[in-house]
């Protein structure tokens, strides 16, 4: 995949999640995601990444992919009962799960690749 549609992925990700979770807590006063799924989710589908697969399938990998969506899963059970505790309508529902789903995936790579810019620029000054 080219480099610039993977950062213009990831940039698309990441902010179409934000506005989904800016509308749902500008709704209802309290952010749709929760924030502690979707750093382990963010923590997972980074380590997934890492070891994405060259050749053949290494066992980090995959620990990193069931673990990605084991997080995933979780998290968007929890964003559901959050959402149901507020007695949201089920459109609104579909914007937090989809922000809770979306937004970790783009910050990943972002992170990755701002991690990236930063080790390398500094390894090649020095």
């Amino acid at each position: 995949m080219n480099g610039s549609i993977l950062i213009a992925a990831a940039l698309v990700c990441c902010a179409s999640g934000f506005v989904l979770n800016s509308m749902y807590a500008k709704k209802y006063g309290e952010a749709a995601v929760q924030w502690k799924q979707f750093a382990l989710q963010v923590i997972c589908i980074g380590g997934a990444l890492t070891q994405f697969p060259g050749d053949k399938l290494s066992l980090q990998f995959l620990f990193w992919l069931i673990a990605s969506v084991v997080f995933c899963a979780a998290g968007l059970w929890m964003c559901r009962q959050h959402a149901r505790r507020q007695q949201v309508g089920a459109g609104d529902t579909v914007v937090a799960m989809a922000a809770q789903a979306i937004l970790p995936v783009g910050a990943a790579v972002l992170i990755l690749l701002a991690a990236g810019m930063i080790a390398f620029g500094f390894l090649w000054d020095h």
